[in-house]
């Protein structure tokens, strides 16, 4: 007759796994996570970038600093040009190709990209600014070199309007939804911590 107990009836306490945390897979996911949540933003933002243009005048002296940024405010491009000369405009129009997809030939169209360039004596500075605010963003920076009482002109561009801040801001969504959740955990743990005790 067999001695062997039912696991049913047994009595011995249950083994915790652990070390679950740290298994690959789990590691991996967490890893395909985060660059998913942070990448996908940063890719966007880097592609359509925004800035933040400052031009100061002390005496005569017109100086510019433009800070093309990621996620709208960690700037990976910065230009300082000391003393600004000018500012002229660059445009380019988007280009037209054929591709076959599914059997039938599609024109794709690129968008039309334009700069503000910040003109110094020695060095320029092409700052993304998207064509339909172009034009308005050039008075405004000429209209600043042009009056000698203004001393101070902040500006905000876009590279591309759809896609810097609409896409800009569906893809920011994940990295904020991920902050989020961990400070919900966070949150869960210290104050379920509390209660227990």
């Amino acid at each position: 007759m067999s001695n062997s107990v039912s696991p049913i009836f047994n009595d011995d306490p249950p083994v915790r796994r652990t070390g679950a945390k740290n298994d690959p897979l789990n590691l991996f996911l967490q890893f395909f996570a985060l660059l998913v949540c942070f990448g996908v933003p940063a890719l966007v933002t880097a592609l359509c970038p925004v800035a933040w243009v400052k031009f100061e005048r002390q005496g005569e002296r017109v100086s510019a600093k433009a800070s093309v940024c990621l996620y709208f405010f960690i700037p990976f491009k910065t230009y300082t040009i000391d003393p600004v000369v000018s500012v002229g405009r660059d445009f380019k129009g988007g280009s037209t190709r054929v591709e076959r997809r599914s059997g039938r030939n599609e024109k794709i169209t690129s968008e039309d990209q334009g700069f503000l360039v910040i003109k110094g004596e020695s060095q320029e500075a092409p700052v993304p600014v998207t064509p339909f605010n172009l034009d308005s963003v050039l008075e405004k920076s000429n209209t600043f070199l042009k009056d000698s009482q203004a001393t101070e002109l902040k500006m905000f561009v876009v590279a591309n309007w759809k896609f810097s801040v609409f896409c800009g801001g569906l893809a920011m969504l994940l990295p904020l939804l991920l902050v989020g959740c961990i400070v919900y955990a966070l949150g869960q743990k210290l104050f379920g911590a509390k209660k227990k005790a």
